[in-house]
């Protein structure tokens, strides 16, 4: 029964950000609290609970997004990124440039 909580909460999750164009951080509160109720946490632990997920993810997400951010001027500044696109559009073409552009995030997000 857990698994199928945090599954139907995944598609709720989806439903918020694609369908209803919640923004993500709220629909991701919103769902973390529908799906700790159901799966039966009691109501005075979870926002304490949530406060430290949160917080100990935001904390590690920022300096990773720190260093990337630094990361990605640096790639920018020696031409890098101009290198990467010029490359990407020569090997799809003009047409099929959405692909390259997902390949690419993919590829450096993954690379770096």
């Amino acid at each position: 029964m857990p698994v199928f909580i945090v599954a139907t909460g995944v598609l709720i999750l989806l439903l918020l950000i694609i369908k209803m164009k919640l923004h993500t951080f709220v629909s991701l509160i919103v769902v973390s609290f529908v799906v700790v109720i159901g799966l039966g946490m009691d109501l005075s632990k979870i926002v304490p609970s949530l406060k430290a997920g949160i917080g100990g993810q935001l904390g590690h997400l920022a300096s990773l997004f720190g260093f990337g951010a630094m990361l990605g001027r640096l790639v920018s500044d020696a031409g890098g990124g101009y290198r990467i696109a010029i490359t990407l559009i020569d090997k799809f073409g003009r047409k099929r440039i959405q692909t390259a552009v997902v390949i690419a995030s993919i590829g450096i997000a993954l690379f770096f």
